[in-house]
């Protein structure tokens, strides 16, 4: 991120320090709140949600992404593409409803924020926005106007039914590439999940004595497996889209950049409040950064 400001902003430009603040300040949450910079963003500075609302973001895209798979694949469109781009479509919209819904069962059923666990108002805004936008960016951009003329078909009452997909026929126009991007996916939400099982965990034993250090699992290696679970996400979701959608990688830089900012904030927070905190962990990616 502050690559991109520098390229984006003259050497000493103010606007660059601002923009770096207001990135900051989108990323922190839950305990890093503590570390927000003041008045980055003047009288929205101290603007702020319950971190529980986490959920949100999940509710809207689990829902909107069956929104847009019922109408792409109910679609005369879906159906006049090549298989091997039907095959891709309906193979990254249903692991991204894998993603959403777990988030949200997830979020919901298993996470324990405190009461007093906020988070910023952009980055509530954000998220929204962006798990609305997301179904839309794994589609190819001719699909839009078939999609909202399907709608306003169905809206009318001309109703058109939903094709069964026969994962056969899905699977047999993927190529090793795109097998292995849902492979990497998977492993993703595998890791994801897992992470949070031993935080929620945490949470329990340490109501009463507040934060401890998390142990087991990807947190040997880095101190955010959970951030680093996002980032095999995206990066599988690029692959089951045979790299060919620019809007999959902008994703993907988006998490890693964002998230990398947060890991990083995350892993000096632990080191300034436990003084055992094991020093061979890094913050995001095992024995890198």
């Amino acid at each position: 991120m502050d690559l991109l400001l520098t390229v984006r902003l003259p050497p000493g430009d103010p606007r660059a320090s601002q923009c770096r603040s207001a990135v900051q300040l989108s990323a922190c949450r839950g305990k890093l709140m503590d570390l927000k910079p003041r008045r980055a963003l003047g009288p929205l500075s101290d603007w702020t949600v319950p971190q529980r609302w986490f959920g949100h973001f999940y509710a809207l895209g689990a829902a909107w992404n069956a929104t847009v798979a019922y109408l792409l694949l109910g679609s005369p469109y879906y159906a006049a593409l090549p298989a091997a781009q039907r095959s891709t479509c309906a193979l990254a919209l249903g692991l991204l409803q894998l993603h959403l819904t777990r988030r949200l069962v997830e979020t919901v059923g298993l996470m324990a924020y405190p009461p007093s666990a906020r988070m910023h108002g952009i980055a509530y805004l954000f998220g929204m926005s962006y798990y609305f936008l997301v179904s839309l960016s794994i589609l190819p951009p001719s699909a839009y106007p078939p999609l909202w003329t399907h709608a306003a078909a169905l809206l009318h009452g001309r109703r058109t039914g939903l094709p069964p997909v026969q994962l056969g026929l899905v699977a047999g126009r993927l190529t090793a590439v795109q097998l292995a991007g849902a492979a990497i996916f998977l492993a993703g939400n595998i890791l994801q999940w897992h992470s949070h099982w031993l935080l929620a965990r945490l949470a329990g034993k340490g109501r009463r004595g507040g934060y401890k250090i998390p142990r087991g699992g990807g947190f040997e290696l880095v101190s955010c497996p959970h951030y680093l679970g996002e980032v095999v996400i995206y990066a599988g979701l690029v692959l089951v889209q045979a790299w060919c959608r620019a809007t999959t990688w902008l994703m993907l830089l988006w998490v890693v950049t964002n998230l990398s900012l947060a890991a990083d904030m995350t892993h000096r927070w632990y080191h300034d409040h436990f003084k055992t905190y094991p020093a061979s962990r890094r913050a995001l990616f095992p024995f890198l950064y």
